[in-house]
């Protein structure tokens, strides 16, 4: 897998956008404040009553996401998450993402991108880096971190774990989308693209 030393530029360009999109989202009066990731180490299989992993309906690749994205015309939702340790990721998979609500909106209109950085849970070196090169261009500080992009991988979110289950979650990802300029999302989507080709494959 190529690697570049350099993406210096790109990371400024994205951080600077991700801090418009959490300051627009959170600034909203109906967004409860993010809690804290609690960072508790558990022996927990990443099953939550599922027999695989990833959970079924979630990919790990973002080229897989991308071309799945374009065909079917859907939006992509990235969940960072530590599956194994982290309390707040486990209660939002329970609440809202194994919930039958949200699996259904998500068949119909999500592209799901499941992105973890486990304790007891050994990927491979190249997922690893995959993870760590998308969690480093969204500027990621702290899990659950959610992002929602368009097909063509423009940001529309940066969210985290809500209380009000399903239903709610369902209602933030389509009524509290920030303002964000267009141009913001331009420079986005191309700094994000080239990141992505230089580092893990073409785009296709």
């Amino acid at each position: 897998m190529k690697r570049k030393q350099s993406l210096t530029v790109i990371f400024i360009i994205i951080s600077m956008l991700m801090v418009n999109l959490s300051v627009s989202a959170r600034g909203s009066s109906e967004i409860s404040p993010e809690p804290e990731p609690v960072m508790t180490k558990t022996s927990d299989k990443p099953s939550e009553n599922d027999s695989k992993y990833p959970p079924r309906g979630w990919v790990t690749d973002i080229l897989e996401a991308y071309k799945t994205a374009q065909a079917e015309d859907k939006q992509i939702l990235i969940n960072f998450t530590g599956s194994d340790w982290c309390v707040w990721c486990k209660k939002l998979s329970k609440e809202v993402f194994l919930t039958g609500e949200f699996k259904e909106y998500a068949d119909k209109n999500l592209v799901l991108l499941f992105l973890d950085f486990p304790s007891g849970i050994n990927l491979s070196e190249e997922q690893v880096f995959h993870n760590q090169l998308i969690a480093q261009l969204m500027n990621v500080k702290g899990y659950p971190a959610i992002w929602l992009m368009d097909k063509d991988l423009n940001p529309l979110m940066a969210t985290g774990y809500r209380e009000g289950g399903a239903k709610e979650y369902i209602r933030h990802l389509r009524d509290d989308l920030p303002d964000v300029s267009q141009d913001e999302k331009n420079g986005f989507r191309l700094a994000f693209i080239k990141a992505i080709e230089a580092n893990l494959g073409p785009l296709k």
